[in-house]
């Protein structure tokens, strides 16, 4: 009777657990909560009591358990693929153990229970206080659903991993082909080659090389110490058709000369492939014919992509230009004459540049628009060979007119460029330096590599009373600036010549120095405007300065005053006053008046 009764008893608990399974259709909780509350439940002290029946093998499963939630969370390549061996086979067994298994494993139980009286007593008064505390409830959340979810998840991961099997040599040789006809790059793969399923599966490659299309004598465009290709999920089975999906190229060196642009723009002119390239955190090196470096381009991103949407070629850069950061978007239309839009960015400096280009007949056209500040320009450029020509286009400026041309040789490099503004107002010229000040800054204008000149002249010249047109000359030779020939003009009473000019960084300031020639035309109305009392007056051709001045604090120091003659010497009287104004902050020749007090003090002193 008592037997009949332990019989119906457990009977009834196979059956709870089989309804908890069917009322519990999804998944409430994730596997390793789960495989921790078995875990504490085989540690609760109903069963830890059950030490004569067969203790060692509920120990044995609290330790399997616990181990499967280690390499749950330390799984790597190896173990990943014995679990989904050993799932695939626990799966098996679980199909082929049915209900009538279980019926038979229970009765194994029974007898058991039947042999051990006290134990079997003990065991069902803790089944009964575990069913009124729920616990039975809790053990129901473990149901079909987690181990349906537990077979795809580690069927997936195992699915995943099949990849790290595959033929290295086979590997190499097929990314090489594959890179070559999608992406239309001549790449070179190392045997040391890796695998990783985390983001997306993706196959490492460490040090890759780029080369021209070259096929007699390919040239080393690039060298990557990282290269990640990308592959599809699908048809991981089959290791002769995967299917790259995007290429990302890291800690990359790109070698250019100017003999490498042909290659370059034959790439831009092909369609790009629709997968994306990507190049991360590399740099370009600018060399000339004889691999001297003449400026380095850092990149932080490059996005390279066939855009099918807008039927387009997309090159999207982030990166710096002389240490100053840019964004570039360039694209090029299949469907408009093949013209190409280039959009730059210097947000530091506010500039922002736009050009639309076009070839023909082997020259290269090209239509631009910059903007600087409130400034904006539209020029034409025309390229053929080393020798770019460039103009404006009826360019207005507010409240002013502007044209300009010019003209960029590349090799060696030259930049030559004349601008003629329709007037200049000379206080807010000098009162906008700070860009210029920026620019002088940059350490590519003192390489020996640059040489330029710059000319910006004006017939009007407002808000100054003394000068009324204007020529500045911008000089860049051997690593050397200067201004040197720079003259400021006054129709009737004469012309300032700067020489013996240079401008250059000491010790962290912008420093300026030169000599200015005052070639007096009319000294009677020289006096006259800086109101020399006719006592003073003395006869006068010319007059030398010698200035030198920090273009960061403003200040200007007088080194040298001589009237007429650079033989002649000053006085003690005019010493003094140069030294007040070098010295004394109080005596800055900051505007007209200070500077006209200045002549003034001179002239009272001279003997002439």
């Amino acid at each position: 009777m008592k037997n009949k009764f332990n019989i119906i008893k457990i009977t009834k608990l196979n059956n709870y657990f089989i309804n908890q399974f069917n009322k519990i259709p999804t998944l409430k909780k994730t596997i390793i909560n789960k495989l921790n509350k078995l875990i504490k439940l085989i540690k609760l002290t109903t069963l830890t009591k059950i030490s004569n029946f067969n203790k060692s093998v509920i120990t044995f499963i609290r330790l399997s358990f616990t181990y499967l939630l280690y390499l749950i969370n330390n799984f790597n390549k190896s173990v990943i693929t014995f679990i989904g061996f050993l799932f695939s086979y626990l799966f098996y067994l679980f199909n082929l153990f049915n209900i009538i298994k279980i019926t038979k494993l229970n009765n194994y139980f029974i007898n058991q229970f039947n042999k051990i009286p006290t134990l079997k007593k003990t065991i069902i008064n803790k089944l009964n206080k575990l069913t009124k505390l729920t616990t039975l409830t809790k053990i129901s959340n473990f149901n079909k659903s987690v181990i349906i979810f537990i077979s795809l998840l580690f069927s997936y991961v195992f699915y995943l991993s099949i990849p790290s099997l595959y033929d290295n040599g086979g590997i190499q040789k097929d990314f090489t082909n594959k890179i070559l006809n999608e992406f239309k790059i001549n790449i070179s793969i190392s045997s040391d080659i890796s695998y990783s399923i985390l983001p997306s599966p993706h196959f490492v490659v460490k040090n890759a090389k780029i080369f021209n299309d070259d096929l007699d004598k390919p040239k080393e465009i690039s060298q990557i110490k990282k290269l990640d290709i990308y592959v599809s999920q699908k048809n991981l089975f089959d290791q002769d058709n995967l299917n790259i999906t995007k290429i990302i190229i890291q800690d990359a060196n790109f070698s250019v000369q100017k003999n490498d642009f042909k290659f370059f723009d034959n790439f831009l002119q092909k369609k790009f492939s629709k997968k994306k390239i990507t190049i991360k955190n590399s740099n370009v090196f600018y060399k000339d014919s004889k691999e001297q470096i003449i400026s380095i381009f850092p990149i932080s991103k490059i996005n390279i992509f066939y855009n099918e949407k807008k039927l387009i070629n997309e090159f999207i850069s982030v990166g710096q230009i002389f240490n100053i950061p840019f964004k570039l978007n360039w694209s090029k239309n299949f469907e408009m004459d093949s013209k190409s839009t280039t959009l730059l960015k210097f947000k530091k400096l506010n500039i922002e540049m736009l050009n639309e280009s076009s070839t023909k007949n082997n020259n290269y056209y090209l239509k631009n628009n910059f903007n600087i500040g409130n400034f904006n320009l539209d020029t034409e450029f025309k390229l053929k060979d080393k020798l770019m020509d460039f103009s404006s286009i009826e360019t207005r400026l507010v409240n002013n007119n502007i044209n300009y041309k010019g003209q960029i040789y590349f090799e060696p490099f030259n930049f030559k460029l004349d601008v003629n503004l329709y007037k200049i107002d000379f206080k807010r010229f000098f009162d906008s330096l700070d860009f210029f000040k920026e620019l002088l800054k940059l350490d590519i204008l003192y390489s020996q590599n640059l040489s330029s000149k710059i000319t910006l002249s004006s017939k009007n010249l407002i808000n100054n009373k003394l000068f009324d047109n204007s020529k500045i000359l911008f000089n860049v030779a051997s690593g050397k600036i200067n201004f040197d020939n720079s003259y400021l003009h006054n129709k009737k009473i004469g012309k300032l010549i700067l020489s013996s000019s240079n401008i250059g960084l000491a010790d962290g300031e912008l420093i300026f120095s030169g000599n200015l020639v005052f070639n007096i035309y009319n000294q009677k109305e020289f006096y006259r405007i800086f109101q020399i009392p006719k006592t003073n007056r003395k006869p006068l051709k010319k007059v030398f300065l010698e200035l030198e001045a920090n273009l960061f604090s403003n200040e200007v120091f007088i080194n040298n005053f001589k009237i007429n003659s650079l033989q002649s010497n000053l006085n003690k009287e005019e010493k003094i006053i140069l030294e007040k104004y070098d010295f004394n902050k109080n005596n800055k020749i900051q505007n007209w008046i200070d500077l006209k007090n200045f002549i003034k003090k001179i002239f009272a002193f001279h003997e002439g």
